[in-house]
C-alpha cells in the first residue's frame, strides 16, 4: 500500500509541481480517520527561492516529501512557499502566508545570507535549516535547529594523516575560501607554525591546475588537500598522476564522497585518497521512500540534511520518536564522521 500511495504522488508531482499543496492521507481505517479529525494533521512549509539555491529548491521539496510519507501514519500535508529571492521582505510575506495556512513547522534551505534575514524576523514556528551550521548563528533562539553537516570536524578527523607539509587547492569562491581559512587554522594549531601550509585558488572552469602542478617536486611527499568540486577534484588528481606528483596522500571532505569521482579518475588516480563522510545511518522507511523517488539521500548531503530536518520537525509537531539517532546539541545536528577510501567500485571505511 505505501508503495501505491508513493507512486501515486510521483505523479501528482509531475502534473502540480512542487509549488502546489499536497494533501496526503495515508490510512483509509475508519478509527484512524477519526482520530486524524480529533487531532489536527502536520502541515509542513517549506521555504526556499529557486533562484538562488536552483536545483536544490525543487530535489528538497522532493526530499520532504517522501520523508513525511514514510514517517506519518495518518493525514499530513506539505506546501512549498517559493521566493523571489532570501531578501527580508521576500521572506517576511513567506511568514505570513505560513502563519495564514497555520502550517505546523517550517523547513527552511537558505544561505547563511538568507539565515540571517530569516533569524531578524523571528519566527515562532518550529525551524529547520539544512543549510547552515550554528556555529555561524550562535544567537539563533531555541525554535530553530541547524542541519549542516560540520566541514571543520571533518577537517580535524584528517588532520593525523596530514603530514608536516600541506598544500591545499581550494576553490576560488565564498566556501572554498572558507574552506582554506579553517584547514589553515587547524593544521597550524595541531602541527605547530613551524610546519609549511601553502594554498591554491582554483578558477572557475579549473584551467589553471596545469600551471599550478608545473613544478611536481613542489609536492613530493606532502599531502594534497581538495576542497574543490568532484569534477575539478578528479581533474586535479589525474593532473598530479600525469605530472608524476608523489604526494604523501590526497585527502577530502564530504563534498567529494561522490560516485561520479568514481567515473571520473582512475583507480591509480585516487588510490591515496582518504575522505571524511558523515553520511552514514539511513533509516529504512526513509531511505526506501526516498529511492522510489528518485532522491539521492546516500551522497547528497543537502538531501539527506533535509530529511534529517522532517524527520525532526515530525518528532517535535507529533511529540513522537525521531526515526534517526544523531544527537541534536545546542540547536545543531551532531553528525558522526568515519574516513573512507574510494576504491575500484565504491568508497570503503578506512579502518572496517
Amino acid at each position: 500500500m505505501m508503495l501505491a500511495r508513493i507512486l501515486i504522488l510521483v505523479c501528482l508531482i509531475g502534473q502540480f509541481g512542487y509549488a502546489k499543496t499536497l494533501k496526503i492521507e495515508k490510512n483509509a481505517d475508519p478509527s484512524a480517520t477519526q482520530q486524524s479529525q480529533i487531532s489536527s494533521p502536520i502541515k509542513i512549509a517549506v521555504i526556499s527561492s529557486p533562484k538562488v539555491i536552483g536545483k536544490y529548491s525543487q530535489s528538497l521539496f522532493n526530499v520532504s516529501l517522501a520523508t513525511l510519507i514514510s514517517l506519518t501514519a495518518g493525514e499530513c500535508e506539505i506546501k512549498h512557499y517559493p521566493l523571489a529571492d532570501e531578501s527580508s521582505d521576500a521572506l517576511s510575506k513567506a511568514l505570513r502566508d505560513i502563519h495564514h495556512d497555520n502550517m505546523s513547522a517550517i523547513l527552511a534551505p537558505l544561505t547563511a545570507s538568507g539565515t540571517k534575514n530569516f533569524l531578524a524576523l523571528n519566527p515562532k514556528l518550529p525551524v529547520f535549516i539544512p543549510t547552515v551550521h550554528k556555529r555561524d548563528f550562535s544567537y539563533a533562539p531555541h525554535n530553530i535547529t541547524f542541519g549542516s553537516i560540520d566541514y571543520v570536524r571533518q577537517i580535524e578527523a584528517l588532520l593525523p594523516y596530514m603530514s608536516d607539509s600541506i598544500a591545499v587547492f581550494y576553490d576560488d569562491s565564498s566556501v572554498g575560501k572558507q574552506l582554506k581559512a579553517s584547514t589553515e587554522e587547524a593544521f597550524l594549531a595541531y602541527k605547530g607554525a613551524k610546519k609549511t601550509f601553502t594554498a591554491y585558488a582554483v578558477d572557475p572552469k579549473g584551467d589553471n591546475i596545469v600551471s599550478h602542478l608545473s613544478k611536481p617536486s613542489l609536492f613530493h611527499k606532502k599531502s594534497i588537500v581538495f576542497h574543490l568540486p568532484v569534477v575539478k577534484s578528479s581533474l586535479l588528481a589525474a593532473h598530479l598522476t600525469f605530472t608524476g606528483v608523489k604526494e604523501r596522500n590526497i585527502l577530502s571532505t564530504q563534498i567529494n564522497i561522490d560516485p561520479n569521482l568514481l567515473n571520473l579518475t582512475q583507480y591509480h588516480d585516487r588510490k591515496n585518497m582518504i575522505l571524511a563522510n558523515s553520511l552514514i545511518e539511513f533509516p529504512a522507511d526513509i531511505y526506501e521512500s526516498n529511492a522510489l523517488m528518485n532522491n539521492d539521500i546516500a551522497f547528497d548531503w543537502v538531501n539527506y540534511s533535509a530529511s534529517v530536518g522532517i524527520d525532526y520537525l515530525v518528532a517535535v509537531v507529533n511529540g513522537t520518536p525521531r526515526a534517526y539517532t544523531m544527537r541534536i546539541i545546542n540547536n545543531q545536528v551532531i553528525y558522526p564522521i568515519e574516513l573512507m577510501r574510494p576504491k575500484e567500485s565504491g568508497f570503503e571505511p578506512l579502518n572496517p
